[in-house]
């Protein structure tokens, strides 16, 4: 495929589960291009060297006010549409592995923007749960019709460059700034009402197939029956092609909450592919990785509690 990559969006937090991510890319999809797009000033390379990843950061940008408005939880991905190395992407997030022949789905001859295709249909409460504050969203954008659309988690989108405006981003974000809690879940809310909008008004061409599997909506027996593993890898049945994504509780090797499996392999496989590490030497690399990323949570946690109490005991 001509002009074409996939993106991985990382910051400090969830670089453990970039790494996989490449991994999977590099297990399913061969030497397929790939790129980080680093919220952070954090080193990547490693996976440069393993992966020759190219990178995308505040260094290396060419439009300003991405550098200054766009990075952080929800806004990161964004970058993407402008930025991106290549015409056309597939842009992920960390948390997710890649699970079959994904790219069969890149339909760009006839579409400018595939995302996923929900399994069920949203209730109102959930649109004001995940999506919109309603009465305010409608008061400022009377004309969209939110009911009985199939908005996504935004985590898996083939893309393609500059399909939107930057003045139309803009005005997104000077929305946000003034009114913070209209659009949920960061990128998720404001994200679809752009993809839907310009749908409707002519200005992409949409389609959405069924490429992003969220984990915590199904029992852990579904999930390792869908995306068995063996001690060889990945066991790929009758043709699947989806994305795994973490979207709850996350793929660390000690996390019984989850079905890890997939991601503990593929991170083995960074391991093994950057360093040559197999066995007890990656077994100690990979708890290591865990114990940072807890610690580093478990902080942000106690730092948000002690906060609380503070403006707590002012009042």
């Amino acid at each position: 495929m001509e002009d074409f990559g996939v993106i991985v969006i990382c910051c400090d937090q969830d670089y453990l589960f970039a790494k996989g991510v490449c991994a999977s890319i590099r297990y399913f999809l061969g030497d397929v291009p790939i790129c980080l797009l680093v919220d952070g000033t954090f080193s990547v390379a490693e996976l440069e060297k393993a992966y020759d990843v190219k990178v995308i950061n505040r260094l290396n940008m060419t439009h300003e006010v991405l550098k200054k408005r766009s990075f952080g939880w929800g806004t990161t991905r964004m970058i993407a549409f402008w930025e991106s190395p290549w015409k056309h992407f597939l842009v992920l997030d960390a948390d997710v592995a890649v699970w079959g022949n994904v790219l069969k789905y890149a339909n760009f001859k006839d579409y400018d923007l595939i995302i996923d295709q929900p399994c069920y249909d949203y209730p109102e409460e959930a649109i004001t749960e995940y999506f919109f504050d309603l009465p305010v969203f409608e008061a400022n954008f009377p004309g969209f019709n939110w009911r009985k659309r199939p908005f996504v988690c935004p985590a898996v989108i083939f893309g393609t460059r500059g399909i939107f405006s930057l003045e139309e981003y803009v005005e997104i974000l000077d929305f946000i700034e003034k009114y913070p809690n209209v659009f949920k879940y960061g990128d998720m809310g404001f994200l679809n009402f752009m993809i839907f909008r310009a749908a409707d008004e002519g200005r992409l061409r949409l389609k959405q197939e069924d490429i992003q599997f969220l984990v915590p909506d199904f029992d852990q027996e579904d999930v390792k029956k869908r995306f068995p593993m063996t001690e060889t890898g990945p066991v790929v049945q009758n043709d699947d092609a989806n994305v795994i994504h973490w979207c709850g509780p996350k793929p660390t090797l000690s996390n019984s909450q989850t079905y890890a499996e997939p991601m503990s392999f593929f991170r083995r496989k960074f391991i093994k592919d950057a360093w040559g590490s197999t066995g007890l030497t990656a077994e100690m690399a990979l708890q290591r990785e865990d114990l940072q990323r807890n610690f580093y949570v478990y902080n942000k946690k106690i730092r948000k509690k002690l906060g609380t109490l503070v403006k707590a005991g002012k009042n």
